[in-house]
């Protein structure tokens, strides 16, 4: 999932990374890899403090996925200090960098997740690779080290609890039978672990996992 947000960030990025003259040709790459990690780690962020729904707010079409929205507005924040510590640019520049590309790297993210004709993401896989946990082909997600109820045998099939959340149908049936607290305190302490072991990559963070990527 890592390489393929990296793909979209940088056919995204034409005018604020490829071709803006603060940012030298040759980190192109380490730029788009700096978004991608914001991106990343702002999305694993929330789920690990509990945000299950917000994050699928934003999936579902519900969610306001400008910069006034906390998650995206942490994600811009941080790409902001990202692009100020790596490239000396300056706050206003950096800002607007963030407000423009981070709203329309989202906003591809989930015209792309909730397109039947394009395979390069699902909701499932988007969250199994949050979590640590393990989907392929937009099959239910498997926690790792989180067994039983809710997840069961067959994982936790994320693509039908957001079509659930946009037909209305988790909030209207309120009669505490769906547990979507527990599976967001499921998804929690996943996404926390997954933090954790990315944090023990020898450079430690998500750019240690695209290095490949961005040549470093």
């Amino acid at each position: 999932m890592l390489e393929q947000l990296f793909n979209l960030v940088k056919d995204e990025s034409q005018n604020e990374i490829i071709n803006n003259p603060a940012i030298p040709n040759e980190m192109n790459n380490h730029a788009v890899g700096l978004a991608t990690e914001s991106v990343f780690s702002g999305l694993q962020n929330a789920l690990a403090n509990g945000g299950l729904q917000d994050v699928l707010s934003i999936f579902n079409g519900n969610s306001n996925n400008s910069s006034s929205n906390p998650i995206v507005g942490g994600i811009a924040n941080n790409l902001v200090k990202s692009l100020m510590s790596k490239f000396g640019i300056d706050s206003t520049m950096a800002q607007n960098i963030a407000a423009s590309l981070i709203p329309t790297i989202l906003g591809k993210l989930v015209s792309r997740t909730n397109d039947p004709s394009d395979n390069g993401f699902d909701i499932n896989g988007i969250i199994g690779a949050l979590t640590g946990g393990s989907s392929q082909g937009g099959s239910p997600v498997q926690l790792p080290g989180l067994q039983g109820a809710p997840q069961g045998g067959n994982g936790i099939d994320f693509g039908g609890i957001l079509k659930s959340l946009t037909s209305g149908g988790l909030d209207a049936n309120r009669d505490g039978s769906i547990g979507l607290d527990d599976i967001a305190g499921m998804v929690g302490r996943a996404a926390s672990g997954s933090q954790q072991q990315t944090q023990q990559q020898p450079q430690g963070g998500v750019l240690d996992l695209l290095k490949g990527l961005i040549g470093g």
